[in-house]
This record gives structure tokens, C-alpha cells and sequence, in this order.
């Protein structure tokens, strides 16, 4: 029992030093392994989330790259590729046929978006707003005549004018839809919307310019009723002025061939229906202005109409080359009335009732050659305009980043209605490059003859035809420069000659004959569309 009492008192005082250096051990001593621990878990953690930030900033990095594209894309001109697929938006234009299988979803393109972007953001409600502006000097230069022949004084008038538009469009329906524009010019002027830096500080007329519904009750078919583009309209300044339009009806078809190998593409059947006066005259009297323009004394005053009809046949060669070719008439009732239309008679008959005001003088635009000087009705016994029209289009070449597509037009008419002389129209137009972007470049060369008897004055080109709309012979230069996408510098000359001149045909008298001196036209412009 004392040997067990020995060894315990024994082995308490070996153990007590080492329990006495733990219980005297601080509190940072003993927790030293842990925040250690602590630590080098917080600098891994601090690590990773450094890594996530780097792989953060890179990815967004990236993303700004890919807008910047995106933005650089939607500014610049299409591929060549997708450049040789569309075709232009004027009625003349051959339908692309896709290369997608048929029933196979297409994705949009990044031109497509961005339209569908703008369509939206010029929207307010139903309505669609777009438009544009256009700032112009216009100069016209003739010398003077010298005897013996006829006294003629000079042309030298350097101008200033502006043109605004504004477009409404709105599609309520899939099948119906509504087109208006309000436009500025003066309002006894059928051909020019131009308004010239005159009239003191005045204010500037703007009126209703365009304003029709399309109906499509079928892809192929078209139907418009309002106050309309000619069907065969296509900015050609040959058959009519730019900015003519029509009182009446409109109705289109396209037959669309499948793509087996033929050229043919479609085929385009149009015709117009326009009103373009309502004498609203029971009796034709003796007095009668109408009954000076040929009408019949004694019967009702009848309105004058055009009819406007023909074929349009589309071609595909490839993917590079495409063409068309057709050929219209035109059918006029009572012409004797738009030269009427051109005297203080017939402007106070037949235009001053319809707009319910008082203009300042009759319509301009006279050059038709006339039974008598200054007279009231046509040489011509009638206008039956047929024409016959082809148009090739090639995708072209690239210089750089800029796009050079090429179209060649040809145009032919006859007056048939008549047998006289002077009853024939031509014209040939070569453009190479059109403005899709900044740094864009265009020319065009446009060389045209128009008789005095073959279309109507009126109605056709005034830039072409400056002071006299037919009678002419007319080279025409045109160079335009993208200074932005929607920002164009435009340059325009004209060289004009007169063909025919008074008493050189029976009963043969024009406005202005071919003594007179040649006729130089220069315009430089900047248009913005918005």
C-alpha cells in the first residue's frame, strides 16, 4: 500500500509541469493553427473571385467588340454576295428568289433588323413617319439670240430651293394599308415640289401630295385607290415628271414562275384609271372654253382621262444578271383639256373648282407643238402613247468597300394616234454605283429626244425638258456622293437643244423653236432622308 501511494505521488509530479505549460498557454497560442488556416482560405477565395473579375471584364470586352461590329456592319454597304440578290425598289425591279429550301425558316439579316429597329422607332401608334429633305441650287443658262433669227432674249436665273416631305404609312390589316404624303411647292405646279428661296419672308405651302389605299387580296394582286404614282412610274424622267401624280385606280398582278432553269421570272400585268378633270358642263356653249379646245357644241362636257395598261416580263439570268422588258399604252380622253388647263380659261374652269381656291396663274409645263401660236389644242389629233422599255441590271464590281452595280435602260415611244411628224420619243440611261453608305458613289448618263407631238408637256420631265417639256433633245449627267447613309450630295447638268420650230410643219406651232440657243441646267443638291 505504501509502494502504491509512492508511485502515485510519483507520477503527479511528472505530469503537473506539462499540464501547468498547457493551462499557461495564450489564447493566440493555441489559435495560431487556425487563423492560419482562415487566412489562407480568404486569399484563395479573394484569388478566385480576382480570376471570375478578369474572366467578367474580358467577356464584356468582348460583347463591346461585337456591338461595335454589329453598329460598323449596320452602317456599311451589304456583301457583294447579298448585293447581287436585291434588285431596286422602284415598280421596274426584278423580284430575288431565295436560295433558302422551300418551308425552311430564314433568318433576318442584320440591314432587316435594323429596319424593323427604325420602322419602330419612327412610329407613334398605327402610323409609320419617314421623309426627307432636300436643299438645291438650281441655275439655268441661255444666251440671247442673234439675227436674223427671231428676237429671244437671254435665260440666266440662279436660284436657291428646298423640298420637304413627310410620308405617313400605317398597316392596320395584313391585307389593307394606308399611304400619305405631305409635301412643300407651290400649288399651280403639277411638276415640282421645290419651294424657291422667294416671296419675302412668307411661309411656304405644304399639301397633301400623295394619298392612297392598297388592297392585296392575294400576294399576286395588287389594287390602289387615292391619289397614286402612275403604274409604270419608275424615275426615269421619261414618260412623266418625278413629281406627278394621279387621280385614280391602280391594279397590278404578278405571276411568279418557279425556278426550273428558265429565264422568265414573273410577269407583271398593270393598269391605271386616272380622272383628270370634271368640267361639270351641261351644254358645251359656243363661248364655251371647252368648245375652243374641240369639244362638241351642244353636248355635255366629258371629263378628261387616262388609261394606262401594259406587261412587264422579269428576267433572272443568275445571280448577276437579271433584265426586263415590257411594253404599255397610253389611252387619253379629251387631251385638248390639259392644254385648256395651261390658259386663264381653263384654269378657272377645270383646276380652280376641284382645289376650292383662287391660283395664281394656269398650269405650267407647255411645249406641245399647237394648231395655232399659243392655242388650245394639240397638233396632234389624239395622244396614243405606246412604249416599249428593257432594263438590264448587272451586280458589277467592288472597288474597296463600295459597291459599283450597273443598269442599263433603253426607252422607245410613238404618238400612234397621229401619222404627223414629230411623234416619237427615245431614251438610254447608263448608271454605274449606287449610295447605300458613306464614301458611296453614283454616275449616271441619261441621253433622251422627245417630239413635239409624241407625249405630253404637261406631264413630263421638267428638269429634263426645262421651259418646254417636249420638243427637245436633252444629255443628262448625274454624279452623287454618300456622305452618309441617309445623307447625299447630289450634282445634276443638263445640255438641252431644240428640235422643230413654228411653221415648219402644217399647223405646226411650238413655245419655243430651234433657233433658240442651247440650254445649260446645273443643280447641286444635298438630300437627308429620315
Amino acid at each position: 500500500m505504501l509502494r502504491l501511494s509512492s508511485l502515485i505521488v510519483l507520477l503527479l509530479f511528472v505530469i503537473s509541469p506539462a499540464l501547468a505549460q498547457d493551462i499557461v498557454r495564450t489564447p493566440a497560442e493555441i489559435s495560431e493553427p487556425n487563423v492560419a488556416e482562415r487566412v489562407r482560405q480568404l486569399e484563395s477565395e479573394l484569388e478566385r473571385q480576382n480570376t471570375k473579375l478578369d474572366q467578367l471584364q474580358k467577356s464584356l470586352m468582348e460583347q463591346q467588340a461585337t456591338i461595335q461590329a454589329l453598329l460598323d456592319k449596320l452602317s456599311a454597304q451589304t456583301t457583294p454576295a447579298a448585293t447581287t440578290a436585291k434588285v431596286t425598289e422602284t415598280p421596274a425591279t426584278v423580284t430575288a428568289h431565295s436560295d433558302a429550301a422551300p418551308g425552311q425558316p430564314q433568318t433576318p439579316t442584320v440591314e432587316q433588323r435594323l429596319a424593323k429597329v427604325e420602322g419602330q422607332a419612327a412610329k407613334i401608334g398605327p402610323i409609320r413617319f419617314s421623309g426627307d429633305f432636300r436643299l438645291r441650287w438650281d441655275g439655268i443658262f441661255r444666251s440671247a439670240t442673234q439675227p436674223p433669227d427671231p428676237p429671244l432674249e437671254h435665260v440666266q436665273n440662279s436660284r436657291a430651293r428646298y423640298r420637304l416631305r413627310l410620308n405617313l404609312d400605317t398597316d392596320l390589316y395584313p391585307n389593307l394599308s394606308f399611304h400619305g404624303q405631305l409635301a412643300t411647292g407651290p400649288l399651280n405646279n403639277q411638276l415640282s415640289t421645290n419651294q424657291d428661296f422667294t416671296s419675302i419672308t412668307a411661309r411656304a405651302p405644304f399639301s397633301l401630295s400623295e394619298a392612297w389605299i392598297e388592297y392585296r387580296p392575294t400576294k399576286e394582286i395588287q389594287l390602289q385607290g387615292g391619289r397614286v404614282l402612275d403604274i409604270f412610274a419608275d424615275n426615269s424622267r421619261f414618260l412623266f415628271d418625278d413629281d406627278l401624280r394621279f387621280n385614280g385606280f391602280n391594279e397590278k398582278y404578278t405571276h411568279t414562275f418557279k425556278p426550273n432553269g428558265a429565264y422568265l421570272s414573273s410577269l407583271e400585268f398593270r393598269a391605271g384609271q386616272y380622272i383628270l378633270s370634271t368640267p361639270n358642263v351641261a351644254v358645251i356653249a359656243p363661248n364655251s372654253p371647252l368648245a375652243r379646245a374641240g369639244e362638241i357644241v351642244g353636248t355635255a362636257g366629258r371629263s378628261a382621262r387616262l388609261f394606262h395598261q401594259g406587261i412587264l416580263a422579269n428576267q433572272t439570268f443568275n445571280k448577276r444578271w437579271s433584265s426586263q422588258f415590257g411594253g404599255d399604252i397610253q389611252l387619253y380622253d379629251h387631251p385638248n383639256q390639259i392644254q385648256l388647263a395651261s390658259t386663264q380659261d381653263g384654269l378657272v374652269l377645270l383646276v380652280q373648282p376641284g382645289l376650292g381656291i383662287a391660283l395664281s396663274g394656269p398650269l405650267p409645263g407647255t411645249g406641245n407643238a399647237t394648231t395655232t401660236p399659243g392655242g388650245v389644242m394639240y397638233t396632234a389629233p389624239g395622244f396614243q402613247v405606246a412604249r416599249l422599255t428593257y432594263r438590264l441590271n448587272y451586280a458589277g464590281f467592288t472597288h474597296g468597300e463600295h459597291a459599283f452595280p450597273v443598269t442599263f435602260n433603253v426607252q422607245v415611244a410613238r404618238n400612234v394616234a397621229t401619222s404627223l411628224n414629230e411623234r416619237d420619243a427615245m431614251l438610254a440611261a447608263l448608271q454605274v454605283g449606287r449610295i447605300t453608305k458613306r464614301g458611296d458613289t453614283s454616275f449616271l448618263y441619261v441621253f433622251a429626244i422627245k417630239g413635239a407631238n409624241s407625249l405630253i408637256s404637261q406631264v413630263t420631265d421638267d428638269d429634263l425638258g426645262t421651259n418646254t417639256g417636249v420638243n427637245i433633245r436633252t444629255s443628262h449627267f448625274r454624279f452623287e456622293y454618300g456622305i452618309n447613309r441617309k445623307v447625299t450630295f447630289q450634282s445634276l447638268f443638263f445640255i438641252q437643244d431644240s428640235l422643230r420650230r413654228s411653221g415648219q410643219y402644217p399647223n405646226f406651232f411650238v413655245p419655243l423653236g430651234d433657233f433658240a440657243p442651247r440650254t445649260f441646267r446645273a443643280q447641286q443638291q444635298l438630300v437627308f432622308n429620315f
